[in-house]
């Protein structure tokens, strides 16, 4: 019986993959304007950016496709929901590291100066932060919502398990070559 009220229960919108795809096309958008990442960092920004967040919609499609009506299916969905939150780790870091190559913040004083005097405007980040922060959250809280769904019990599964790991041993016997 699910816990939640049927007034509750709808369709999945899968918000952190629509999320996914919102960082990216931020990303991809942001190593392509020439204020924020220069031609020169394009290779050492840019690209890893594009790269982190197509790895974390890729691990979200990985671990979609474990449905989690058996032990091994929970433990995969949560692995790769863990390797997302850490691609967005990652590019949260990339973007810090950005900033910093790129001699800090700038400050107000300088707005009205061209991109020669270094820094970046944070404003222009702004979005994509936001929605790295949105995204680890989703994703935080995917992994903790996966449960183990199913009618068994947990000595059926149990029973379950003990006959699947008889059938390993009798294939580790017969590629032995061990005849009983």
């Amino acid at each position: 019986m699910s816990q939640v009220y049927v007034r509750h229960r709808s369709l999945s919108q899968k918000t952190f993959f629509m999320k996914a795809t919102e960082v990216y096309a931020e990303a991809a958008r942001i190593a392509h304007d020439e204020k924020i990442v220069p031609k020169s960092y394009r290779f050492t920004f840019g690209v890893p950016m594009c790269e982190l967040c197509l790895s974390m919609i890729q691990n979200i499609e990985r671990g979609d496709a474990c449905f989690p009506n058996t032990s091994w299916g929970v433990i995969e969905r949560k692995k790769y929901m863990a390797l997302a939150m850490a691609d967005a780790n990652a590019l949260a870091d990339v973007l810090t590291c950005l900033i910093e190559v790129r001699k800090g913040p700038r400050k107000q004083d300088e707005e009205q100066r061209s991109n020669a005097a270094g820094g970046v405007n944070v404003r222009h980040l702004e979005k994509l932060l936001t929605l790295v922060n949105e995204e680890i959250g989703l994703l935080h809280a995917a992994k903790n919502g996966v449960k183990l769904i199913g009618k068994a019990t947990e000595e059926e599964r149990l029973q379950a398990t003990e006959e699947e790991v008889q059938r390993l041993r009798d294939l580790i016997t017969i590629r032995d070559g061990v005849r009983l």
